[in-house]
């Protein structure tokens, strides 16, 4: 009887060491292993750039599926060449950097754009006594920029093609800062400056130069985006729709509750943790008309934009004719990804 009793206890003990084994089984099944990502990155985190260290902060990766490391590099050019030989799968990146890529021979795309279609992220100031009322306007004046191989140049040159002026039809002046930009504007030094848009609305927005100043918007400038090599995006279809739908989650945060980002970044952020929390707040809410909610691309103006690029010397080796901006700048992950997005909100 004794026996009998011992062999009952010891298959039921099995049957219980049996269920506890399905079940942490069936445990480790609805968690697949995280994707390893790596996305290489231009610049430090900042204010105006941290939402990747956000989404990270708060493992909003992980949510969707990855395990995200930042690897920094120097400049749009460099983390392009990290994805182009490997040492990255994603970059973020400007469209100049990636079509003088394929120029070379390299098949990327961007899946992402990080400005809203058709927003001013780039501006010229011109005095109004210099009689500037539009870009043409510009013929024949001084410019003030940062530097001869700045963005502030380029940008300029591109929008004065795509009004009919040439560059060569305006001198160039090097300022270095937005404090020289402000008193060479006073001195009449320049008739116009190159300036992004946080030093419209934070430095001369609030001088008594403005009402003086007409603001022309740059509004074929691109600004940046995220890109990958194709037979990437091809072979982890889902990873890449799963970062898009992280970054559609994290740009909506970003953007909607600046004082919770900051608190965030200061707290959890190393290099952040210095951050003046009034302006950092003042600064995410200037910049929220210029960050993208949807990552998607007017694929009309992105090929406007090329014989443009090609012109102002951004881009160099690629024939404009022969170069489909919709076969490089893709819509398909950013919309898949709402969808994917909405599905992972409603678990």
């Amino acid at each position: 009887m004794l026996n009998r009793r011992w062999r009952i206890v010891t298959i039921l003990g099995g049957v219980i060491t049996l269920a506890g084994a399905l079940i942490a089984g069936s445990s480790g099944a609805a968690d697949p292993p995280l994707t390893k990502v790596t996305l290489g990155m231009p610049v430090p985190p900042g204010v105006g750039n941290m939402w990747f260290d956000i989404a990270k902060a708060q493992g909003w990766d992980k949510e969707f599926g990855i395990d995200l490391t930042i690897e920094r590099a120097t400049g749009s050019g460099a983390v392009t060449a990290l994805v182009v030989g490997g040492g990255a799968d994603m970059a973020g990146g400007v469209p100049d950097a990636l079509m003088n890529a394929v120029a070379q021979g390299q098949d990327l795309i961007a899946f992402w754009k990080a400005q809203p279609p058709g927003s001013a992220v780039f501006w010229v100031l011109g005095r109004k006594d210099a009689g500037i009322q539009g870009w043409k306007d510009l013929k024949g004046k001084k410019i003030g920029i940062l530097g001869p191989s700045s963005a502030t140049k380029f940008s300029t040159d591109l929008m004065l093609y795509a009004n009919g002026v040439d560059p060569k039809d305006v001198e160039y002046v090097s300022l270095g800062g937005v404090g020289a930009y402000l008193e060479a504007l006073k001195a009449k030094r320049v008739d116009a400056v190159g300036s992004w848009h946080e030093p419209n609305e934070t430095v001369f927005k609030p001088s008594p130069l403005w009402p003086d100043l007409i603001a022309l918007p740059a509004t074929l400038y691109q600004g940046d985006v995220y890109l990958c090599r194709r037979d990437y995006a091809t072979k982890h279809r889902d990873v890449v729709i799963n970062f898009s739908a992280m970054l559609l989650k994290t740009m909506a945060f970003y953007l909607d509750h600046p004082e919770q980002v900051v608190d965030i970044a200061k707290a959890r952020i190393p290099e952040l943790a210095a951050l003046d929390r009034e302006k950092s707040i003042q600064t995410l809410l200037v910049l929220r008309p210029t960050r993208s909610r949807t990552g998607l691309f007017n694929q009309e103006d992105m090929q406007r934009y090329v014989p443009l690029a090609v012109k102002a010397g951004l881009v160099k080796g690629l024939d404009p004719s022969k170069f489909d901006a919709s076969r490089y700048f893709v819509n398909e992950y950013a919309q898949a990804a709402v969808a994917r997005l909405a599905a992972i909100q409603g678990k």
